[in-house]
């Protein structure tokens, strides 16, 4: 120890300078084990009876804030303080077997909340969180949101203390004129310190999830139709309950019957389904479709879930069904056969007419000479046989072969022959007409008549007495030629012309006369012109 002292006094400064090391690496040792204890980790790991508020912790919204963050007031010196109220709990660890619930839970100060919540964002309808938080602390309301342990999970870790739980759980319930946790079943809540659950309503805390069935539901309680418990599980009311199903449900579109649900919805409870009454008057929820039979329904539509369509077997058609105009009387099978539709199907036996009537003009062999068996029985022309057989000849007609102008086909329509054949065949030449070939005037497109270009005279005679001269000195050719349009020549001098002096001035007798001597004397010269 003297040699210890001695050479504190000789090495002084060295001294100072190893004391102070020493103290910081002690202090640095201390706070950092200090440290290590705030951890969560640490907790879990150093006691065991943590185990179930550490796992809730960490499933929870403030998973990702330290334990004393909440329970230790802010700052090193408070936290190195507070590891003197930990031994307490280390020694209560070490010595004795602790037990969960705590009879007084660990307090936390409004302030710590307000550091991460200073504003609250309100999600239930009707709740003002600033009037609520004005009445009390927050841990009140909030006891248990860092880390909500279920008694069951306090039984499985060993630690679970049914009294304190009980004196816990009845400590929320509030007292004789306050608040009542009266909903048998459901869970207990804060809430109930100043409200009385059954008299505030369901809708007071909760929103449906489901979608409101009816114009009611909005103001109904959910206890109506949910029991309470940890499900809230549905359960139908029953129809004297419930009054109208109309208060839940709103009836669907087109729904035809307005009386009571339960005429067709006899099956109460959870399904509630269709079930047809046979006993009600059909017209009670249907409409006869327009021109339906006005017969009982159950004769064509048999009971059952479809009430399907199914012709009677028996019984005469015209019971639900008119005839057509100008229909065949006889019986309806002969035509209809037995079926669900009934369709047309035309007799293979017996004779035309007995349904149809031969129109007028009608050829009178059978019918199946030009109509052919089918569906249609449409009209298909034979393809041998003599035309005139069917058909009359128009008078005046060629005695021809009828295939000579008529082509074979659907509308055996005229068409003229080729150019290769005698028009004298089949016409006669009117009287007077010109012996020569018809194609020289009648062009082969219409057979019209088109005047033919060349001298005049060899189709036509000069009349008698006729001028002399060449015929397009009077007749000015045209498009027909057959009116023999006269044209007057121009007499020399210009001043003679019909517009100028009447035809019989200088025809006296007849076009074929000329006098010029009634205006001019015979010694006069004539015009230069």
């Amino acid at each position: 120890m003297s040699r210890i002292a001695g050479w504190v006094r000789e090495h002084y400064i060295k001294s100072i300078i190893l004391l102070s090391t020493l103290t910081v690496l002690l202090l640095a040792g201390a706070f950092g084990v200090a440290r290590a204890t705030d951890s969560p980790a640490f907790c879990m790991a150093a006691c065991h009876e943590m185990n179930p508020y550490h796992t809730a912790w960490a499933a929870g919204a403030h998973k990702d804030i330290d334990c004393v963050e909440c329970h230790v007031e802010p700052g090193a010196v408070a936290r190195l303080a507070h590891k003197a109220e930990a031994t307490k709990e280390l020694w209560v660890h070490l010595t004795e077997e602790p037990t969960f619930p705590l009879a007084h839970p660990a307090g936390v100060p409004n302030e710590r909340c307000i550091g991460c919540h200073e504003k609250v964002a309100v999600t239930s309808t009707g709740f003002d969180h600033a009037k609520h938080a004005a009445e009390g602390e927050c841990q009140s309301c909030h006891s248990e949101t860092g880390h909500s342990v279920s008694p069951e999970a306090l039984k499985a870790a060993g630690i679970y203390n049914p009294s304190v739980s009980k004196r816990r759980l009845a400590g929320t319930v509030a007292h004789v004129d306050a608040g009542a946790a009266n909903i048998a079943g459901h869970v207990n809540e804060p809430c109930s310190q100043c409200h009385d659950m059954a008299k505030t309503g369901c809708s007071s805390c909760h929103e449906p999830k489901h979608e409101t069935a009816g114009p009611a539901a909005k103001t109904a309680e959910c206890s109506t139709c949910h029991t309470a418990g940890e499900e809230f599980a549905f359960t139908h009311p029953a129809e004297a309950a419930a009054a109208s199903c109309g208060s839940c449900h709103s009836v669907p579109a087109k729904h035809t019957y307005r009386g009571t649900c339960s005429t067709c919805h006899s099956e109460t409870g959870v399904k509630w389904a269709f079930a047809h009454n046979p006993k009600a008057d059909c017209t009670n929820c249907h409409t006869v479709p327009a021109k339906h039979s006005g017969g009982t329904c159950s004769t064509c539509h048999s009971t059952g879930d479809s009430w399907a369509f199914t012709h009677p077997t028996n019984g005469n058609c015209t019971d639900c069904h008119t005839r057509p105009a100008n229909h065949e009387s006889g019986s309806c099978t002969t035509c209809h056969a037995t079926g669900v539709s009934w369709a047309f199907r035309h007799p293979n036996s017996s004779s035309c007419t007995t349904c149809h009537n031969r129109p007028a003009g009608h050829s009178t062999k059978s019918c199946s000479t030009c109509h052919r068996s089918r569906s249609s029985w449409a009209f298909s022309h034979p393809s041998s046989g003599s035309c005139t057989s069917c058909h009359n000849r128009p008078s005046s007609h060629s005695t021809k072969s009828c295939t000579t102008c008529h082509k074979a086909g659907a509308s055996w329509a005229f068409k003229h022959p080729g150019s290769g054949s005698s028009c004298t065949s089949c016409h006669s030449r009117p009287g007077g007409h010109k012996s020569g070939t018809c194609s020289k005037c009648h062009s082969t497109s219409s057979w019209k008549f088109r005047h033919p270009s060349g001298s005049c005279s060899s189709c036509h005679k000069a009349p008698s007495n006729h001028y002399g001269s060449s015929c397009s000195s009077c007749h000015s050719p045209g498009r027909a030629w057959s009116s023999a349009t006269f044209s007057h020549p121009r007499v020399p001098g210009g001043e003679h012309t019909y517009r100028s002096f009447s035809c019989s001035s200088c025809h006296p007798s007849g076009y074929s006369s000329v006098n010029c001597t009634r205006c001019h004397d015979s010694n006069e010269g004539g015009d230069d012109d």
